[in-house]
């Protein structure tokens, strides 16, 4: 009985075992080719992709991977043609600050569009690889906000507003803008636009004069950019990959480490599908400030 007993006992401690060595091996694999037990570094990418709505998930991801012992250089490959003000702020501050801050050398690389919110915060990286066909540029600030006063007026429809001084209900889509609301939204573009070009200026090392050239809302080819002095060299994916290994001091064939997908809802694919095909319909607001391509 006694024997019986033990043997059962090894059984049960071989599958304990058994069950405890998979799920180390699970544990192990989790976030993609980084293992638990796994030490060598590599570099990490993060896609920046899409309109700029948001940046507080990118901001997040990008500061878990400058925390990682073992993510050795970040490789931010960009395709966007750009978005909201605040959120490209916030990310250009993002990766400036690791920039200046950490060991850890970030590259970017642009993909088909690199433009206006992109390019802005591509502006904080050490160095900017654009393919040769890539537009990037487009440094400026727009807004955009519909009127429906005729439309209202020919079926017979119209808007009545209390507000508690001139400028509370400007920018309206239910009546045209006055001569002095005009003076007021251009003040607020050409303020956020002087943000703007003293950030390219600053990072860029390009002066006055030939900023008034540059940074006037058009795009340019990743060669005309390179010339410009707006980005750094012309390169791929691999080009930027096998420059960024070599400033971390790695193999040019480390892995790559890129974040964990998350589970995403039903209601999430939906919004996401509604909103690839009518840009803008999540907002609660009609008047967006952008640095953005207007298409």
């Amino acid at each position: 009985m006694d024997n019986s007993y033990k043997k059962k006992n090894r059984i049960y401690g071989v599958i304990i075992i058994g069950v405890m060595a998979v799920l180390l091996f699970l544990v192990s694999r989790k976030g993609g080719e980084s293992g638990l037990f796994d030490n060598q570094e590599r570099i990490a990418v993060l896609p920046l992709e899409g309109e700029i709505i948001t940046s507080r998930k990118w901001i997040s991801q990008l500061n878990k991977f400058a925390e990682n012992d073992r993510v050795a250089g970040i490789l931010i490959p960009i395709n966007s043609p750009g978005g909201s003000v605040a959120p490209a702020q916030e990310m250009y501050h993002a990766i400036k600050t690791i920039r200046d801050d950490s060991n850890t050398p970030i590259f970017i690389t642009m993909s088909s569009v690199a433009a206006s919110g992109g390019y802005y915060a591509a502006l904080g990286a050490d160095s900017i690889f654009a393919n040769d066909g890539t537009l990037t540029g487009s440094i400026g600030v727009i807004m955009q906000f519909p009127v429906y006063s005729d439309l209202m007026e020919k079926i017979g429809l119209g808007m009545q507003t209390v507000k508690s001084q001139e400028f509370k209900d400007a920018g309206s889509p239910f009546r045209e803008m006055n001569a002095n609301e005009r003076e007021y939204f251009q003040d607020l573009i050409a303020d956020v636009y002087g943000q703007f070009t003293e950030v390219v200026s600053q990072e860029r090392g390009i002066d006055e004069i030939n900023m008034q050239t540059l940074a006037n809302g058009r795009v340019f080819t990743g060669r005309q950019a390179q010339k410009a002095g707006l980005v750094d060299a012309i390169g791929t994916f691999e080009d930027a990959r096998s420059a960024l290994c070599t400033t971390a001091g790695i193999p040019t064939n480390s892995p790559l480490l890129y974040p964990t997908e998350p589970r995403r809802s039903w209601w999430s694919i939906l919004k996401d599908d509604v909103t690839s095909a009518l840009p803008g319909w999540e907002s609660s607001s009609s008047i967006k400030l952008q640095y953005r391509i207007p298409y």
